[in-house]
């Protein structure tokens, strides 16, 4: 025989307890979130105060802002092949090498061209 629908709903008790346990946990979260977040802002302040410094000494921030991003995207696509076997290398190799190099790439004679429109122009 099936069971009675009410016996299977969750008591208002229950609800209540479970609703105030995640938002207690919520309140948690939302503290540590706030805690790092402050810990970050020091953090960012001196990065900050680094750029201002490298500007003073005649370096553009726009420009090293763009460096420092590159580098890291640098950094991010060559650790991709970090964690391949060695047979995986060599077939990421053999990709790579028939794909050629960013220069022969549609994205890259595009961005090679604008570079050197640029560097006519000034």
């Amino acid at each position: 025989m099936a069971k009675n629908a009410a016996e299977n709903t969750p008591s208002v008790e229950n609800i209540k307890d479970a609703v105030a346990a995640i938002e207690k946990i919520d309140q948690e979260l939302l503290t540590e979130k706030m805690a790092y977040m402050k810990r970050c802002k020091v953090i960012r302040d001196r990065r900050a105060d680094q750029f201002d410094h490298a500007a003073d000494r005649g370096i553009r921030k726009k420009l090293l802002k763009a460096k420092i991003k590159e580098r890291g995207l640098r950094r991010k696509a060559d650790a991709v092949a970090d964690d391949f076997e060695d047979d995986d290398l060599d077939e990421y190799a053999m990709l790579s090498e028939k794909l050629g190099d960013f220069g022969d790439l549609p994205l890259g004679q595009a961005a090679l061209s604008r570079a050197e429109r640029a560097q006519a122009g000034a």
